[in-house]
């Protein structure tokens, strides 16, 4: 397979990182990006991959001038898109605000979205390429203090999911893929934003929320490694992947994976036992 050239998003760390680490050293064109290249991606100067500030929080037209500028890096433009970059907001509900959230989702959604959009007709126009998502298994469920977070990641799976269709229609050389990682040893857990205490009321759930949050850190049970391995995999048709159907959606982690196939089950559990219900609404026969 000759090289391809990959544009990943987040790279100061994490998945982002290994992305470009493992990617290098299968010889394949990698574009890091990030906020402050120049001091944040510094550690990344060895791989040769080439570096460029960007900032998926920036407005539309910001990111689309820098889509420009990624395109033309090498011949034949970008073969993958990692949208990887993102981050945890963390705060019950009734304390978030609507800047809170608009924050969050400029970053987790927008973002990935204005980047696909700067791209797609040039990728369109080409007719292949792989647009992947760093989702989570939170775009299947929610859990205290997670509203942000888990919004951004409900929201960036219906869009995504919308796109795949067009594209199967328009474009089907081009591949969409959502990735919904588990608990893995990133530094995720180590950079959530925590929205101010706005309400008395929630000072000891608050206290309990990052107790768990600072215990999950170093006990993860997903590999980051092996799982950026296997996304690499996932687009490239290789590995555990290869000969192999790939699905809009997969999973990676136990845990991740046992918590989403729970959640079907009891979606499943619950159009068995309200069939009658749902059925009555229908206009009856003429």
């Amino acid at each position: 397979m000759s090289p391809q050239t990959w544009l990943i998003t987040g790279c100061s760390s994490g998945f982002g990182e290994l992305f470009v680490r493992q990617l290098r050293a299968q010889g394949d064109n990698v574009i890091a990006t990030g906020r402050n290249a120049d001091t944040k991606l510094a550690h990344l100067a060895d791989t040769g991959a080439a570096i460029l500030e960007l900032d998926v929080a920036a407005p539309a037209a910001e990111i689309e001038s820098k889509m420009v500028e990624a395109w033309n890096m090498y011949d034949g433009g970008i073969d993958v898109v990692v949208n990887n970059a993102g981050y945890i907001l963390s705060a019950p509900f009734e304390e978030l605000t609507q800047q809170d959230l608009e924050d969050c989702f400029r970053t987790n959604f927008h973002g990935p979205l204005n980047i696909t959009r700067a791209l797609l007709p040039k990728l369109r126009a080409r007719g292949t390429g792989t647009l992947l998502y760093m989702s989570s298994q939170a775009a299947w469920h929610a859990d205290p203090s997670a509203t942000g977070y888990c919004a951004t990641k409900f929201a960036l799976e219906g869009a995504v999911e919308c796109l795949s269709k067009e594209l199967a229609m328009f474009a089907p050389g081009l591949k969409v893929l959502i990735v919904e990682p588990g608990f893995f040893g990133t530094r995720a857990f180590s950079n959530i934003i925590h929205a101010a205490q706005r309400v008395d009321d929630y000072a000891q759930f608050n206290a309990g929320v990052r107790a768990y949050e600072a215990g999950v850190v170093g006990t993860e049970p997903g590999d980051p490694a092996k799982a950026v391995e296997r996304m690499i995999e996932l687009v490239k048709g290789t590995g555990m992947a290869a000969g192999r159907a790939v699905p809009l959606r997969v999973p990676l982690g136990s845990d991740g994976w046992g918590r989403i196939k729970a959640r079907c089950e009891e979606t499943l559990k619950i159009c068995d036992e309200w069939e009658e219900v749902a059925k009555s609404t229908d206009k009856s026969p003429q």
